[in-house]
């Protein structure tokens, strides 16, 4: 028999076993999955290219301070090969001085896998990462408001060629690695804006786009920074196989349900994506709370009535 009922809320339970780790799968990069991440050319950077200390610092302008979704009391970071893609894929990128984009569906975990990436796997070393994320429709102006803000600088971004000198003059002190996430808020102009940065012979940089599946298409219609980008790195929805692996091991909830309940709470539910499941996860644990005695049949209506319906159902 499928067994659902998940563990009981504030029940103190064994710390299972990790066994062996998640199924492998092919993880997508481009242009080529089979090359060497460092392999795509960046026009006019040969002379960046140089050898550099790898490993990063956080500066005081960014937190990379990973949380869950809904800050989901519990929940653990779980571990899967396309993260250490990531690791290889970032510091390839500061390395190489190059631009890297980051692809996924909406929820599928890029942001938490970046700062997680940003914040642990990478030592400590000398460049200054700087983090942005842009506000919706941003000018060129709001996104040189927010890189003054980061950079800790003085300029006042309304006498933009001062303000330049001053942005290009502190990038070129030290290496810096640019994380933007939900790139495709920008537009034409501030790509364009980028460009420039990214290709100043004096500036020290590195850039990393984070993109959803629906701002890929529109990030790649930029030609003038998609063609400078070195690395497309998928990170895609969890696999049947490794939802049997990774949900036990990503909340205690999970860890005594049976595979089968975890399939068909994933096939109708979740879609193997980190925000669905731990939406699930914080609104079944708030029904057990309510009412320890529901059954699954009305557990899983309940839950189908506050998630909302997925893109491919």
């Amino acid at each position: 028999m499928t067994r659902w009922t998940p563990a009981r809320t504030g029940h103190r339970m064994r710390r299972a076993a990790m066994g062996p780790g998640p199924p492998e799968r092919e993880t997508t990069t481009k242009p080529s999955a089979a090359a060497p991440l460092h392999t795509a050319s960046t026009p006019g950077r040969s002379a960046k290219a140089c050898a550099l200390t790898t490993g990063l610092v956080r500066s005081h302008a960014t937190a990379f301070a990973p949380r869950h979704h809904l800050d989901l009391p519990g929940a653990r970071a779980v571990p899967l090969p396309v993260h250490e893609v990531l690791a290889q894929a970032l510091q390839q990128t500061v390395d190489q001085r190059a631009v890297m984009c980051l692809y996924g569906d909406a929820g599928c975990g890029k942001t938490f896998a970046l700062n997680t990436t940003l914040a642990s796997t990478l030592p400590a070393g000398r460049t200054r990462v700087i983090r942005l994320l842009p506000r919706p429709a941003p000018t060129p102006s709001a996104l040189r408001t927010d890189l003054a803000h980061a950079l800790g600088i003085d300029a006042r971004p309304e006498d933009p060629r001062a303000f330049d000198t001053a942005v290009r003059r502190t990038m070129s002190a030290r290496d810096h690695l640019l994380v933007i996430d939900e790139a495709q808020r920008l537009d034409g102009t501030c790509f364009e804006y980028l460009r420039y940065l990214f290709d100043d012979p004096a500036t020290r940089l590195a850039i990393v786009l984070a993109v959803g599946e629906k701002g890929l298409a529109l990030l790649r219609r930029q030609s003038m920074l998609a063609s400078r980008t070195a690395v497309w790195l998928n990170l895609p929805a969890l696999s049947c196989d490794e939802v049997h692996w990774v949900i036990p091991r990503f909340h205690p909830l999970w860890r005594s349900s049976d595979p089968d309940a975890l399939t068909l709470l994933d096939t109708r539910l979740c879609h193997g994506n980190f925000r669905r499941w731990a939406q699930a996860t914080h609104h079944t644990l708030r029904l057990a709370r309510a009412s320890p005695s529901v059954g699954r049949p009305l557990l899983e209506d309940l839950l189908r009535a506050r998630l909302l319906p997925h893109p491919d159902t």
